[in-house]
């Protein structure tokens, strides 16, 4: 009972962990991006890919090696974090500025045409390896030390251990992707209901992640 307890608890922390304000932020550049439910849902699993291999990584560096990490590590983590926070706001507010109908001019013998070229919303592809690698920055944060290794240090076997953290993994890929979806629904319309009203949701969204990466660093610059 008691390790059904502990592992049902890795489970709800991954469900929780999936909220964190620094993970929506990032995967909702994604979703704005490409705002369809099904592809923005796959968005926020890839991000969860990426979080569980960096989780697993450092999981086995304690139970293996029984290495333990210097507190500086964690400094360095979150300030990776809000650096990637920072790239994804300026990124996604770069690309909004292009998400318009352009007209390129080309000179013929006989006359001069336009083509339009479209940059609407999922008109781009973005990287598989996207979301994945911003997953892994956010994974080897200072928070999945604080759900994930100090309680797997404290577990009797390596099978309840690497249990714990596919479930506190598993919890997070579903959260993640759940929200993905939703944020998919909720861009999609604003995409449908006006340009106007999806660009301000655009700048809103990627100007607060650029506020909260530079947040993210100025709180970890070592003092």
């Amino acid at each position: 009972m008691k390790s059904f307890l502990l592992l049902l608890t890795g489970l709800l922390f991954g469900m929780r962990h999936a909220f964190d304000r620094d993970h929506v932020a990032a995967v909702t550049h994604f979703v704005s991006l490409e705002p369809d439910p099904l592809k923005s849902a796959w968005f926020g699993c890839r991000w969860a890919i990426g979080h569980a291999m960096a989780v697993l990584l450092l999981g086995s560096l304690i139970l293996i090696l029984r290495l333990k990490f210097d507190p500086a590590f964690e400094r360095y983590a979150e300030m990776a974090v809000g650096i990637s926070l920072l790239i994804l706001g300026v990124w996604r507010l770069t690309l909004l500025a292009q998400e318009r109908s352009h007209e390129h001019r080309h000179a013929h013998p006989t006359k001069k045409h336009t083509h339009p070229h479209s940059h609407e919303p999922g008109s781009r592809h973005i990287h598989w390896f996207a979301p994945t690698l911003v997953g892994m920055v956010h994974g080897a944060s200072g928070a999945v030390e604080v759900l994930v290794l100090i309680p797997i240090g404290m577990m009797a076997t390596a099978w309840l251990a690497y249990t714990y953290i596919g479930l506190f993994s598993l919890g997070c890929a579903a959260s993640m992707s759940g929200y993905g979806y939703l944020a998919g629904r909720f861009y999609h319309r604003a995409s449908q209901t006006g340009r106007r009203i999806y660009r301000a949701l655009v700048i809103l969204t990627s100007s607060s992640g650029v506020v909260l990466g530079l947040i993210w660093i100025l709180r970890n610059l070592p003092r």
